[in-house]
């Protein structure tokens, strides 16, 4: 009995294009027309003719497939080409097809597979190009192998959607219908049809745009070409994938869809402004600088930016804490930060810890205000949280922290100088943003240790949700959303910690400096981030990298400019932020992460709300978990019966949830006043 014999679709299963769609292509063909004076209609135009011709072709066809030469036909007249004009414009379609065309790496490698084990391959597409030219592709991007055999409709005259080409590669390779084993992309031609002739089949699926990819090849609020590229970039960078696990491949395909196209425009955007400023070195500061300082060396290295890109160890509690010269209400905006969200944890010690001292240091004023050591590290309730303003600026506790930060202080600036701040070269600070609080402090240590540039320091942010007055002459800018200059983007600004995620690091964040010999050295919280590592950290900067490839081959500098990248990042965003599948809201939402500079509470950004959460909810309006959860995806992860609920809560015309609201706000006005009555009675 023959060996089961093994075929392929050539396009988008074999081969995938650079383009989102296959007549995106054609507006190449068009602009290279023009070019070469064979058209003088717009490339826009030219794309409509083409559709128009293939369509005119296929009606007058004698057989169920057309040829190129065919169509080529049809346009000469309405273009007055010559007969030798239309041949260079054929083969001009050729040459881009040939361009644009990558190996489908997953099919690559099973054919590969197949070959070593000297299985028969055999290729089979519904197509107008000949089977001279399909081979050629196959052979230029490495997925031909010696032995097979190539079908192509143009050349036979009958179609895959027929089951008509299936029928004539079962006659010429003798075969059953049971002997052949075909893979393809097409619902009809490569699934419906092989199943009523009773050949085994694989639908194969990774190459079909998923809904990020649709979403921006179907904006006709960008250009064709940005758009199309933009989309086929990220798919390209999805087929790279060689992970095995599920979660892991939702971290890779959710990066190169939305997630890395999203930083990839805000690095650019960094770059391009400070280009703009005559600015020389950028430093990243981490730990959200990592992942933009691999996506930025990429963009420099392959667009020709000359722009120094370092990575700078810093953090909140690295620079706020030496650039303490007085416990003013600066200070205070920091060291208090965050303490009057009753949802977060926060103790005596965690408070302490943000001003690297110990409760033990000013156990005498804490006792004053009842707080024992048994209360050290229990979370404050709120009344006692809003005692701590008191302490902190007690003169005994503000004696403390300033005697303790002038070594750390020191020791900053020595890091700073290190690391080339101080030696004229032009440069500015690259961040997640939110505030601006860091680069405050950042440049007041400058000052000190007088390093602050004459100019002030540039600072380059994805998003401020607050703003906080600057240090003397600094200038800070947002991409993406500025709460100075407000737009429908503050969506993001509720969800800070989902961007953080996107911009963890592989190691602890920076707790202070140390000097080893003649240097010095950030002191990390841990040298590795193992939980980060095990998620799948190096993944999702795998993918980010890999897109940052993808996009600056496929497109110049001038095709991608900052304002398409940023509605680019508008329309991703908004998906994944407001839309995650239940696969992205486990895989990304389980991750724990914290939103203290001490790391002393950790919560999932979406937690499973549990019935009583969403009960809470419902009736009282009120968020039962950490204030900036990613909530639209603790509802895709909660259960059936929890997301009915959601949903009527979040029915703000709902009459029956507003009337069960307005009845218990009276009876909570009603009980509150009982109190009050009950304590003047007392007094």
């Amino acid at each position: 009995m023959k060996d089961i014999v093994y075929s392929f679709d050539v396009f988008d299963t074999s081969l995938v294009r650079i383009w989102a769609r296959p007549t995106h292509l054609f507006l190449e063909v068009g602009n290279q027309l023009q070019k070469d004076n064979l058209i003088q209609v717009s490339p826009e135009s030219w794309c409509h003719l083409r559709i128009e011709a293939e369509i005119t072709a296929r009606k007058t066809a004698l057989t169920d497939e057309v040829t190129l030469k065919e169509i080529y036909t049809h346009l000469a007249p309405s273009l007055n080409w010559s007969t030798d004009e239309v041949e260079k414009a054929k083969q001009k379609e050729i040459e881009i097809e040939l361009l644009s065309l990558r190996p489908v790496p997953a099919t690559q490698k099973k054919i590969q597979s197949l070959q070593q084990a000297n299985q028969q391959v055999i290729f089979i597409s519904d197509n107008y190009l000949s089977e001279e030219v399909i081979r050629t592709f196959l052979k230029e991007n490495n997925v031909w192998t010696p032995g097979s055999t190539l079908y192509v409709s143009s050349e036979v005259g009958v179609q895959k959607e027929s089951g008509k080409l299936f029928q004539h590669c079962l006659v010429e390779e003798s075969l059953k219908p049971s002997q052949l084993s075909h893979v393809g992309d097409n619902q009809h031609a490569d699934v419906k049809v092989p199943r009523k002739l009773g050949i085994p089949f694989e639908f194969f699926t990774q190459t079909h745009l998923n809904r990020y990819e649709e979403r921006i090849a179907d904006s006709t609020g960008l250009p064709l070409k940005f758009r199309s590229l933009l989309a086929g970039a990220t798919r390209l960078t999805r087929l790279q994938s060689q992970e095995t696990s599920l979660d892991k491949q939702v971290i890779w395909d959710t990066t190169a869809s939305a997630i890395a196209p999203i930083l990839f425009g805000f690095v650019h955007w960094c770059l391009v402004e400070a280009q703009k400023k005559g600015i020389q070195r950028l430093y990243f500061v981490a730990r959200d600088g990592q992942i933009l300082q691999k996506i930025a060396q990429v963009i420099c290295r392959n667009w020709g930016f000359k722009i120094d890109c370092r990575y700078l160890y810093g953090s909140r509690q690295a620079w706020h804490l030496p650039a303490i010269q007085e416990i003013g209400e600066a200070e205070l905006d920091w060291i208090l930060f965050g303490t009057e969200a009753g949802s977060q944890f926060y103790s005596i010690r965690s408070i302490c810890d943000r001003v690297n001292i110990s409760p033990d240091q000013i156990k005498d004023i804490l006792s004053l205000y009842d707080f024992p050591a048994t209360k050290w590290d229990l979370n404050l309730q709120q009344h006692e949280r809003e005692l701590l303003k008191q302490i902190f600026t007690h003169k005994e506790v503000t004696e403390v922290i300033i005697s303790t930060v002038a070594t750390y202080r020191k020791k900053a600036i020595g890091y700073f100088r290190q690391e080339g701040i101080g030696d004229e070269v032009p440069f500015g600070l690259v961040d997640v943003g939110w505030t601006g609080r860091i680069q405050r402090s950042f440049s007041r240590l400058l000052d000190i240790g007088g390093l602050y540039p004459e100019s002030g320091v540039f600072g380059f942010y994805f998003a401020f949700q607050h703003r906080v007055k600057p240090f003397q002459n600094d200038r800070l800018q947002a991409y993406f959303y500025d709460v100075c200059a407000p737009r429908a983007r503050d969506f993001i600004s509720k969800y800070t910690c989902l961007f953080e995620l996107f911009l963890t690091a592989d190691h602890g964040s920076t707790m202070s400096y140390e000097r080893c010999g003649e240097q010095y050295i950030p002191v990390l919280r841990s040298p590795k981030n193992e939980q980060a590592i095990n998620w799948g950290l190096y993944v999702m900067q795998d993918a980010a990298v890999e897109f940052a490839e993808q996009i600056t081959t496929h497109l110049s500098e001038q095709e991608c400019t900052t304002d398409l990248l940023l509605q680019g990042t508008e329309i991703l965003a908004k998906e994944i932020v407001l839309n995650p599948s239940p696969h992205e809201a486990q895989v990304f939402g389980s991750f724990a992460i914290s939103s203290d500079q001490t790391e002393n509470a950790f919560y999932e950004i979406a937690p499973i709300y549990s019935l009583a959460d969403w009960w809470r909810l419902l009736l009282y309006d009120r968020q039962p978990h950490h204030v900036d959860v990613w909530f639209p995806a603790s509802v895709a992860r909660s259960n059936a019966i929890v997301r009915k609920i959601y949903k009527l809560s979040n029915n703000s015309n709902n009459r029956i949830i507003l009337t069960i609201r307005k009845i218990l706000g009276k009876f909570k006005r009603f009980f509150l006043k009982k109190i009050k009555l009950l304590n003047i009675s007392f007094q």
